[in-house]
């Protein structure tokens, strides 16, 4: 089989110190992880959506709400320390013995950026297939432009100088499947770049985060 097809993946712990109970928190009626899960299923390039998480309520909620749940992450993934990429290669190995050779590029959706649409990420996806680049992230103007600096010839010159600055905003990345096979990160020497609005750029990591989105 010919490597085609696109997995979403939401990743959705059950601890969170700052926001007990984070992913399935409120917003307007749906909670964070049904608000990723709609997203990722209303996209037209997202082929299988599966959520990965070690809590049964969030696996159960994820299943009810649309989404596959074909494992439960280990211990070892659900702490403060695991990484994101150790996260999105353990649903890698997964996809790989489920579905062998079937996958050309995953799409990591958090939780926690309730704000992001379907044509987010087909925007997103379609950078990376169209310009055949390893990644491409979502990102959003740094709010404060006019303080930023960055060493050039060693003294610092306003970072406007050289373009409006961007943010990660964390609401999208895409990842094409064999630059993860080579051990590569979220971000390369060819990442591309989706702009979002940072009003629909609001990161959820504490209760004031989850009302500033609900006030978006």
């Amino acid at each position: 089989m010919s490597r085609s097809r696109v997995l979403g993946l939401i990743p959705a712990r059950g601890g969170s110190k700052r926001l007990p109970g984070k992913n399935l928190a409120d917003l307007h009626g749906r909670s964070l992880l049904q608000r990723a899960i709609d997203a990722g299923l209303a996209a037209r390039g997202i082929d299988r959506l599966i959520v990965s998480t070690d809590d049964p309520a969030i696996a159960e909620a994820a299943r009810a709400g649309g989404a596959e749940v074909p494992f439960l992450r280990p211990a070892e993934l659900a702490t403060d320390e695991a990484s994101s990429l150790d996260v999105v290669r353990h649903a890698m190995d997964w996809a790989d013995q489920d579905e062998p050779g079937a996958f050309s590029h995953l799409v990591l959706l958090q939780p926690t950026s309730p704000l992001r649409t379907a044509g987010d990420i087909d925007q997103t996806l379609t950078l990376c297939r169209d310009q055949d680049r390893s990644t491409a992230v979502s990102v959003t103007p740094a709010p404060k432009p006019d303080v930023l600096m960055i060493g050039q010839g060693g003294v610092l010159r306003p970072a406007s100088e050289y373009g409006h600055p961007l943010i990660l905003n964390g609401a999208v990345y895409v990842l094409k499947w064999d630059h993860l096979n080579i051990g590569g990160a979220f971000i390369a020497p060819d990442t591309a770049y989706h702009v979002m609005d940072q009003h629909r750029s609001v990161d959820v990591d504490t209760s004031d985060d989850l009302d500033r989105a609900a006030k978006s």
